[in-house]
């Protein structure tokens, strides 16, 4: 039987939403599942070096505030977890990057690639797909 897959699409910048949708693919990748994680839109900004090194993170309300007051482990920290522990992929969004004129260095090293939508659903098939 083939190992089970989830694929997480994130394209919310705000932290509550990067916190859940990493929580759920690293413990996903932990418990023997492979995961796929395709960052676009607003969330490819939490990822940037700069963002992270200033904690500029959006939040929706006060669990993100919270979130960054008792300097838990962040969505990154949990992807970096996943990766150790699991058969965890990241990948941004090429359209969005071009978009925006960012590069792959621009990103925190955690990235496997960059690559467009439909080299991820190739990749996501046959997996349950989760977006946040």
């Amino acid at each position: 039987m083939d190992q089970p897959k989830l694929s997480v699409i994130l394209l919310s910048g705000e932290l509550e939403k990067l916190q859940a949708g990493c929580l759920v693919g690293s413990v996903a990748s932990m418990s023997g599942m492979e995961v796929n994680i395709f960052v676009t839109m607003e969330a490819l900004r939490a990822f940037r070096k700069d963002v992270i090194n200033a904690r500029d993170f959006k939040t929706a309300g006060e669990v993100g505030r919270e979130m960054l007051n008792k300097k838990v482990d962040l969505f990154y920290q949990l992807l970096e977890n996943g990766k150790e522990m699991g058969n965890l992929r990241v990948f941004g969004c090429a359209m969005a990057m071009d978009l925006m004129g960012w590069q792959k260095e621009d990103l925190i090293d955690l990235f496997d690639d960059v690559i467009g939508v439909t080299a991820f659903l190739g990749k996501a098939a046959g997996s349950q797909v989760i977006v946040m």
